[in-house]
């Protein structure tokens, strides 16, 4: 049996979440979330009928605890009910003791979630969240448990009252988007978090390995890219959907730009009808020593050269000449702490007139892991030029963003250190006004690499995770409503200088 086609019920900037509704779209809830309950149970080599045949729900009699959530039913709202009655339960696995590694992983309906919590009928409902955060009785209900890197307190959320959802790894989260009337930007429809979900699978950021693949290092299924993860779901450090999909963006933003200085005869794309030279060739990244595999790799090699040099103001193409770019690059060439450590890679340096401000390389990069304090780790006195890096990771790390980037600025931001998101603000304090994350937390004061940041994820993701270079209209990404830096470069174009068809 093949995966259900649920293209049509996914969310997308054409697809929206539907607003006419008095409560969740328990259908098309219902239906993303077996899809992702099929996908795994698939992944495990086991047939789909048994998944179907059992009819396992959260208030039927096919579970131990079933007669205790029927008795929770006149606390929940009638549409998330709906979704209930029809969102399958995982069959109960007669070789769980015999074949089964300790934990959930297995069980695990996505990378962040483990299944509806229907094991603990009493904890359906967070009422200490509740009352800490005053939210109404019965408001908060913790409809997954959490997955991979979950603790206590973590799961996804459902608010009653708003039919809105978020997730969240530890109950030190919760202050991140609680009380929900003060944070609604960072609850989201559950169809658009589940679409999400489904969409990190087809780009292959996640994964689901059976096994005995599982106990390898790398993803057999395709690139023999680094995996991490304890069970079936796996996070691999960027999946090829995302190097087309920033590669789109890209082309868009180079085609507005083209349009404001020479248009392009009949009005067509500047792209159109021409060879594509890449940013760089494979022998300058070699030049500077860019590791062979790695996402700024291929999206510098793939990605056209436009016939312009400045992409945003204060930024430039990086430089072609072999010597000339491996002179920019004061990080690639260091020592590295692991073979699969990637450092930054400057892909878009700052004007030459901004090249006289540096950065103490302890400010303006993410630390890799405890390690990073070996001898031959960067050194904390290293300084770097502004412009746009992409990001320190380790290519086997847990939720590991190899496609995330950093624009350095040439100065600190005044930020707002010490404000907490929520927290009441006076319109004079510069916190109230200055730059912010995605998720309306302000910048931290004096930082220099906090802009077009996420802060608190809501789809799933640590806060230290960091943006990347895709396109928000192209697919549901892991932060919907972030800023996505080539696209809103884009959309800036078109505010300041109208349209080029204008």
């Amino acid at each position: 049996m093949d995966l259900p086609n649920v293209d049509a019920l996914l969310v997308t900037a054409n697809n929206p979440a539907r607003t006419d509704l008095s409560g969740m779209d328990h259908a098309r809830c219902a239906a993303l979330h077996n899809y992702l309950l099929h996908h795994a149970w698939v992944a495990e080599g086991r047939p789909p009928a048994q998944l179907y045949e059992s009819g396992k729900t959260f208030f039927n009699d096919n579970h131990p605890d079933g007669w205790r959530a029927q008795a929770l039913r006149p606390r929940i709202h009638p549409s998330l009910a709906a979704f209930l009655d029809t969102a399958l339960l995982r069959p109960v696995r007669k070789d769980w003791s015999q074949n089964n590694h300790e934990g959930v992983g297995p069980e695990g309906l996505f990378f962040w979630a483990s299944g509806i919590n229907a094991e603990d009928p009493e904890g359906f409902f967070n009422q200490d969240a509740a009352d800490l955060h005053d939210e109404d009785p019965d408001s908060l209900v913790c409809l997954y448990g959490c997955n991979e890197g979950g603790e206590s307190g973590g799961g996804v959320y459902h608010h009653q009252p708003s039919h809105h959802a978020a997730v969240f790894l530890d109950m030190w989260d919760h202050d991140y988007a609680m009380p929900v009337a003060a944070h609604p930007e960072l609850w989201h429809p559950l169809e658009t978090i589940l679409s999400n979900w489904i969409e990190l699978i087809r780009v292959r950021k996640v994964v689901a390995v059976p096994k005995p693949e599982s106990e390898f290092l790398h993803d057999p299924l395709h690139d023999h890219l680094p995996i991490a993860g304890d069970g079936l779901w796996k996070w691999r450090p960027y999946g090829e959907g995302q190097v087309a999909t920033c590669v789109g963006a890209w082309d868009r933003l180079c085609d507005a730009i083209q349009a404001r200085i020479i248009p392009a005869p009949g009005g067509g794309s500047d792209s159109a009808g021409m060879e594509r030279k890449p940013l760089l060739a494979p022998s300058v990244l070699d030049a500077a020593a860019v590791p062979s595999r790695c996402f700024a790799r291929d999206f510098l090699t793939r990605a056209r050269r436009p016939r312009f040099q400045c992409i945003a103001p204060g930024l430039f193409l990086p430089l072609e000449n072999e010597r000339e770019f491996a002179a920019s690059q004061p990080i690639t060439v260091l020592p590295r702490v692991s073979p699969q450590a990637v450092p930054p890679v400057c892909l878009f340096p700052a004007a030459p007139r901004a090249s006289r401000f540096y950065y103490s390389c302890r400010d303006v990069l993410a630390e890799e892991s405890s390690s990073s304090s070996s001898s031959s780790s960067p050194s904390p006195s290293l300084v770097v030029p502004a412009g746009v890096y992409s990001e320190f990771v380790g290519m086997n790390g847990l939720d590991c963003a190899a496609e995330g980037f950093r624009l350095l600025l040439p100065f600190p931001l005044e930020g707002g250190e010490g404000l907490v998101p929520g927290e009441s603000e006076d319109e004079e304090d510069s916190a109230a006004t200055g730059a912010r994350k995605s998720d309306g937390s302000p910048v931290g004061r004096g930082m220099m690499d906090e802009l077009f940041q996420h802060g608190f994820k809501p789809f799933g993701g640590r806060d230290g995770k960091v943006e990347g270079l895709s396109d928000p209209a192209d697919l549901v990404n892991p932060e919907l409503k972030a800023r996505y830096a080539f696209s809103n470069w884009t959309q800036q174009m078109a505010l300041c200088y109208g349209r080029a068809e204008d």
